[in-house]
């Protein structure tokens, strides 16, 4: 679980080598205290964390799927008056403690946002001093958010205790006789945990049709269940929208047998009962009176209970026509565009992340392995989203660089941690600049360190021109090597992305992730969204513009990502009844 941690934060957590630490937050009443394990002070949201070292500590933090009150102990040894007098003099219990994890680079910057792992309660303060030092070791158990669970409030739920204290509410009469499973949302048959899903069609009921896009479900993953009728403007007509019926299977004039409409009463006090359009209520079969030329769709009449045009979609999720069920499009394409249109009933906000899980190769040329990525809502309406759609790519480049008419190499690898004399072996490098494989795959010594993330070795030959390359494949020490994205030129703001096969244009928009600083450019200009300048110069590497001015020549970066869009190459629409989308786990 993820817990909506950044690609940056996940990179970094299965790092060999990293640098860890924790931030704590004590919610006082005279204010709150920021402290860290760090060795550093730390900047984040708008509040300094105030380095302890070793001198702060907690005990394991133990996660469980059961519901369970856990418990850990924070320590702080050889503090201060400034803290003891807190407990001494403050109203300390039942007050909150969150605890979050970060990282921090090589430029003692953090590696994206930090994540919360605990959040709690004070309840058990120990004090132990040393007078002759003047210093004290303070400890407190924090127990989690749901150590009221475990609260015994003294009376009862039955109608005896509510006497004694409120006669005459019989409010708990019959208290006894409603403690029963009570199941949200979902009828026979569907399920709902975690990431699980359910799709139209195996009995499930639309989870919820949030009026206002502030409003959130409770469910975590849903099937398209978008009521597949709408008004169609300028006209008392009803379009009839779906995935699975082709418009050859249809003529103007066909009767069609409608089910499992949901009688609707509009804003403007108009009704359309299930009556009027379902045709096992005694209605007469509906005639198509236009065909829509998308080929997912067709119209019929309104009743004449309608006399004005509405706006939004209705009738439920479980329409039928004749005896098939209508599974309405969920994912509509436009050619050259990054952004999607998901009809879907409303289920979360601007910024939140979604995902679709589709049992089709690509929608508009977008793969479905893409899609399965989480992609950032950037519209939500009642009925429908807008996804921009983007994919996480990791910038990597060839690692060789030979300039013409020299028998000197240098290789791009980010912090190598190589000194002169050291030895190594290269192999899988293709030639590059006239220098052949033989003379590249073999052992080699460390001529020159040219910085942590360059260095230099001789061959035989001298290179008949000046290039980078060798492949993607070239390894050291059996290693693939990791190499540095990012090229700056003194004085420049303009900045070169070395990635291999890029596949970018101008004027594409690009993210940069998990970029440490270069060349005096900081890490938080380039962790950011720049637009392609230069994508035609070279299929290997590409030019952005930054705000900051370079103050030298210089290969670095470290191992990143850019985030990139991803456009579709036709408009298309598509839907399915085991489609599912998978939506943020919290409720806001």
């Amino acid at each position: 679980m993820d817990r909506g941690s950044s690609t940056a934060y996940q990179t970094e957590i299965v790092k060999d080598q990293n640098k860890p630490f924790h931030l704590l937050e004590v919610h006082l009443d005279s204010g709150t205290q920021y402290l860290t394990d760090s060795y550093i002070s730390i900047s984040f949201n708008s509040n300094t964390y105030t380095p302890l070292g070793h001198f702060l500590s907690f005990s394991n933090i133990v996660e469980t799927n059961e519901l369970t009150v856990d418990q850990l102990s924070i320590s702080l040894s050889g503090v201060e008056q400034t803290y003891t007098n807190l407990l001494l003099n403050e109203n300390y219990i039942d007050r909150k403690v969150v605890i979050y994890q970060a990282f921090l680079n090589d430029s003692e910057a953090l590696v994206s946002s930090p994540v919360q792992i605990f959040a709690g309660r004070i309840n058990n303060p120990v004090i132990k001093e040393d007078v002759s030092n003047g210093t004290a070791t303070l400890a407190v158990n924090v127990a989690s958010q749901f150590v009221d669970f475990n609260k015994i409030n003294c009376r009862y739920t039955n109608n005896e205790s509510q006497q004694s204290f409120f006669e005459g509410d019989t409010g708990f009469r019959f208290a006894s006789a409603s403690v029963k499973e009570l199941n949200w949302g979902l009828s026979t048959g569907a399920t709902a945990q975690g990431y699980g899903s359910y799709s139209a069609g195996n009995g499930a009921t639309s989870i919820v049709n949030n009026n206002s896009p502030s409003d959130k479900s409770i469910f975590t993953e849903l099937s398209p269940t978008n009521s597949s009728m709408t008004f169609k403007a300028g006209s008392v007509l009803i379009n009839i929208s779906y995935a699975n019926r082709p418009t050859t299977n249809f003529s103007v004039g066909d009767k069609i047998k409608i089910n499992g409409f949901s009688t609707t009463t509009f804003s403007d006090g108009e009704t359309i009962t299930s009556a009027q359009l379902n045709y096992d209520e005694g209605a007469e079969e509906q005639s198509i009176v236009a065909i829509d030329s998308d080929g997912f769709g067709f119209d019929i009449n309104a009743p004449s209970s309608i006399t004005s045009v509405k706006s939004g979609k209705f009738g439920g999720s479980e329409i039928t026509i004749d005896e098939q069920l209508i599974n309405p499009v969920l994912i509509e394409t436009t050619s050259g565009s990054n952004l999607i249109t998901v009809n879907a009933d409303n289920f979360c906000k601007v910024g939140d992340l979604v995902s679709f899980n589709i049992d089709t190769a690509s929608v508009g040329g977008i793969s479905d392995a893409i899609l399965l990525d989480k992609h950032e809502v950037t519209v939500a309406t009642k009925d429908t989203l807008t996804v921009k759609i983007t994919q996480g790519v990791l910038i990597v480049a060839d690692c060789i660089e030979t300039t013409s008419g020299s028998n000197t190499i240098t290789i791009d690898k980010y912090n190598h941690g190589l000194v002169i004399g050291d030895t190594f072996v290269m192999a899988n490098a293709t030639a590059v600049g006239g220098i052949p494989t033989s003379e590249l795959n073999t052992t080699h010594t460390v001529v020159a360190q040219t910085s942590d993330n360059r260095f230099t070795i001789t061959v035989t030959s001298n290179a008949t021109s000046t290039a980078r390359g060798g492949g993607l494949s070239t390894t050291i020490d059996t290693a693939v090597v990791p190499t540095n994205p990012i090229e700056t030129t003194s004085g420049s703001t303009t900045i070169k992305v070395h990635k291999k096969a890029h596949g970018l244009s101008n004027n594409d928009t690009i993210t940069l992730e998990n970029i440490v600083s270069v060349g005096g450019i900081t890490a938080d200009t380039l962790n950011a969204t720049h637009t392609v300048v230069d994508a035609t110069t070279s299929s290997d590497f590409f030019t952005i513009t930054v705000s900051e001015t370079a103050s030298s020549t210089e290969f670095g970066g470290g191992y990143g990502i850019y985030h990139q869009d991803v456009k579709a190459s036709s408009s298309a629409k598509f839907g399915s009844p085991n489609a599912t989308i998978s939506m943020p786990t919290e409720i806001r």
